[in-house]
């Protein structure tokens, strides 16, 4: 799922320079928990740990535009609508680094 080569995570194996469409592991996620071939918790769903993903890269500083990308949205607008809770203290970090450069 990741090509090397790229910076994409999650590309089609038949094009890499085009993400895998998220149903595709929603299928294959149903498919494994019908077959018992893992043990998932009822209420546990794909989506959830695409959330998960997302989130944790934010938390973690990897770039809003970065996350857009592999998650396969459109726009940034897209991403920071959904993650923006994550980033709080985002404006007040490049208030203080405007700040401290306008003064220095």
């Amino acid at each position: 799922m990741w090509s090397a080569g790229s910076d994409r995570w999650l590309c089609r194996p038949s094009n890499p320079t085009r993400t895998f469409p998220h149903h595709h592991i929603a299928n294959q996620w149903q498919r494994i928990k019908k077959a018992g071939q893992t043990d998932i918790p009822d209420g546990m769903v794909v989506y959830g740990l695409r959330h998960f993903f997302a989130s944790n890269c934010l938390t973690h500083g990897i770039p809003l535009t970065d996350v857009a990308e592999w998650m396969g949205h459109r726009t940034i607008e897209i991403t920071f609508r959904i993650y923006r809770h994550l980033m709080p203290g985002s404006i007040s970090t490049a208030v203080k680094l405007l700040n401290h450069n306008l003064t220095a």
